[in-house]
């Protein structure tokens, strides 16, 4: 299942790297992104009593390329970025807080209609944990990399747009080392989020 994500994400990236390179020139776009991000871990094995939290500490500066692949389809765009999360988990009483810093490369596919965009994200991103609120160990992960997938409408108010959009991020970095309480019984532990998130856009060649 990770490798099948990995391999997901990377020709995603890939495919949309190629595409800029043959493409005609359409729109840049550069922004400033906030979201309202409920976040958790999946442990395998399952754990009781694991809930989600909800953070609001979540922005982004991000930049977009729309452009025709092959100069005949107007679908297709890139976004890449740059942003800072909060995220975490409770078990019982216990909350635990992280600090993750992310880039994000996601495919963004658009179809355009009055003054409107329908927008579908796919793609993968890089982050690092840089806090934990109960501290670091030996046995934890900072580095940080999984999938994105989303939708969501941007409304063009020339020379600006506003995305509104729900994402989801899965990661296939463990929070911890599998063997960390037992060499015989594998622990992992995957973080995931739920991003709604409104951002601002301002067109630069537009």
């Amino acid at each position: 299942m990770t490798r099948k994500f990995i391999t997901i994400a990377i020709t995603t990236i890939f495919l949309a790297l190629s595409s800029v390179a043959n493409a005609q020139l359409k729109l840049h776009m550069v922004g400033f992104k906030v979201a309202y991000n409920t976040s958790g871990v999946n442990f395998n094995p399952k754990q009781e009593q694991v809930k989600t939290l909800t953070t609001k500490e979540n922005f982004s500066i991000e930049y977009i390329y729309y452009h025709d692949l092959w100069q005949t389809m107007p679908y297709f765009g890139f976004q890449i970025g740059l942003s800072s999360q909060e995220q975490g988990y409770s078990i019982g009483d216990v909350e635990t807080h992280l600090k993750v810093y992310e880039m994000p490369f996601v495919s963004q596919f658009h179809i355009d209609f009055w003054q409107m965009r329908l927008l579908i994200n796919l793609g993968g991103f890089v982050g690092y944990r840089s806090e934990k609120s109960d501290g670091f160990t030996d046995t934890d992960y900072k580095t940080d990399y999984g999938f994105i997938a989303g939708a969501g409408f941007a409304f063009i108010l020339k020379p600006f747009e506003l995305h509104i959009e729900g994402n989801y991020q899965y990661s296939l970095s463990s929070l911890y080392d599998a063997k960390r309480n037992s060499s015989t019984v594998l622990e992992f532990a995957y973080p995931h989020q739920l991003l709604l998130s409104a951002a601002i856009y301002i067109h630069l060649n537009k």
